[in-house]
């Protein structure tokens, strides 16, 4: 008899442990993991309209967080706007940037400088930041059209070149 209590009181500590029991809590992901369902966000653009990632359902979607005083953030600027532009009658893809702790006006004045004319949209509360578990800036996020993240991309990307172009066309298509 007490070998049994012994077992089961084994197995409930090694449970503890491992993380198998959470006394009914729901074990969620504290960052953006490809292959699981995307973290919800909300997002103001400059004049206060809000975009959510559910406005954005049976898109593909890039996510990409940047900020002006990032050296390879605006390096990669201006390949995401040939990106953009390219990909401007796509129905089935959508550029999301998301400003990260800068001014909404100093990134106007970028884009104004650069003539670049992709939609940033601000966190202020850094709440998406947080939700997706953002590391630094560039990171860009790849949600495919059922909301699953399919790909983690840390650090600048050149978005014009071929394998970017076929990525997202496999993105968009799925």
């Amino acid at each position: 008899m007490k070998a049994a209590i012994l077992i089961i009181m084994l197995v409930i500590a090694a449970l503890v442990v491992q993380g198998g029991f959470k006394g009914g809590r729901k074990n969620h992901p504290t960052r953006a993991v490809e292959g699981l369902k995307a973290p919800a966000f909300t997002l103001k653009d400059a004049k206060g309209n809000t975009l959510t990632l559910e406005d954005l359902t049976g898109k593909a979607v890039l996510l990409n967080f940047w900020a002006t005083w990032c050296t390879a953030c605006v390096e990669e600027i201006p390949s995401l706007q040939r990106l953009y532009v390219g990909q401007k009658d796509n129905a089935d893809f959508k550029v999301v940037t998301v400003l990260f702790k800068d001014s909404l006006e100093k990134a106007t004045a970028f884009m104004n400088d650069g003539k670049y004319d992709f939609p940033v949209l601000q966190d202020p509360e850094h709440k998406s930041a947080k939700a997706y578990g953002l590391a630094g800036v560039p990171e860009t996020f790849l949600i495919d059209k059922r909301g699953i993240v399919v790909k983690r991309i840390l650090g600048p990307v050149e978005w014009d070149s071929r394998s970017a172009r076929d990525m997202i066309g496999k993105l968009s298509q799925k």
